[in-house]
């Protein structure tokens, strides 16, 4: 099961901030065997060079009907020709996706989806545009997480529920896998919101545990209540007293009960690998992965 580990690319955070290329590390891990990777949004990733990419192609995306942004993204993934108003910027977006040729890749970002936006049309805008970027990552197998980390105290649950809905409307020509994390809410929650609201849930079993190894909501209980269709994303980092650790190794997550319930269910989906960044990712990702294969 481990032996497809993939990573989320906020473990590179601290690499791309000194200087490091966000393209030449998702080829190295690539090459480490690392091929599922989760494009994480953040100040990280905009002051890249493949951030500085990403908000070109946001700032040209008004300038294409959504059929065309579609057709475009689709012709630059299967090596077409395709006309576009900006050849230069999608000359460096196919220069892109040949160097993530054999990687699954998709886009995740923080968004309050939890909470009734004061903005509606700004928040469907924001959705929008995040919808493109998951599919111009990976038009086989686009996907769109969204974890709420601002959202604090009782929740509006038919709120949380209508966003969700509306958000599934969108770009309906778009095929998308369409999914929310727990963050700071309990597991049991937030997947009960999202099968309310038609998205799969990405799960963090980390983020259910307090600084004193406590959790918010036992695990047996979420994995009690959860279908493994409601699954597509399993999420791997170790939490100590000390904090998220930059490797997995033993702490309060017990990662043999978590392999043995997806292999038991027979789950599907990636597992992405999630340590705190460091100047040495992939080395960690390498020890970490041993240590899961070691499960």
């Amino acid at each position: 099961m481990f032996e497809k580990l993939g990573i989320v690319t906020n473990i590179w955070s601290e690499e791309v901030e000194n200087g490091a290329r966000f393209d030449a590390l998702m080829v190295e891990f690539g090459e480490n065997g690392f091929r599922d990777m989760e494009v994480r949004e953040g100040d990280y990733l905009r002051n890249s060079e493949f951030g500085e990419l990403v908000q070109q192609v946001e700032s040209a995306m008004s300038e294409y009907t959504d059929a065309e942004f579609r057709a475009i993204c689709d012709a630059v993934w299967s090596g077409q020709v395709y006309e576009t108003k900006h050849p230069t910027l999608f000359e460096e977006v196919a220069s892109f996706a040949e160097k993530a040729s054999g990687l699954t890749l998709s886009y995740a970002m923080s968004h309050p989806w939890l909470s009734a936006p004061n903005d509606r049309e700004a928040d469907t805008q924001q959705i929008i545009s995040a919808k493109k970027l998951a599919y111009l990552l990976c038009p086989a197998r686009a996907r769109l997480r969204l974890v709420d980390l601002d959202t604090e105290g009782d929740i509006d649950e038919s709120a949380a529920t209508a966003n969700l809905k509306h958000y599934n409307t969108l770009l309906p020509d778009y095929p998308m896998i369409f999914a929310v994390e727990n963050a700071r809410q309990t597991a049991t929650l937030t997947l009960k919101l999202a099968v309310a609201g038609g998205a799969k849930l990405t799960y963090d079993e980390t983020n259910t545990y307090r600084a004193d190894g406590t959790t918010v909501n036992s695990p047996d209980e979420f994995w009690g209540a959860v279908e493994m269709t409601d699954l597509t994303s399993v999420h791997f980092k170790q939490k100590t007293e000390a904090g998220v650790l930059s490797e997995v190794c033993d702490g309060f997550v017990d990662f043999r009960a978590i392999a043995a319930r997806l292999k038991t269910q027979q789950y599907t989906g990636d597992l992405l690998l999630e340590n705190t960044p460091t100047a040495h990712s992939l080395q960690d990702a390498l020890r970490s992965r041993e240590y899961l294969l070691n499960c």
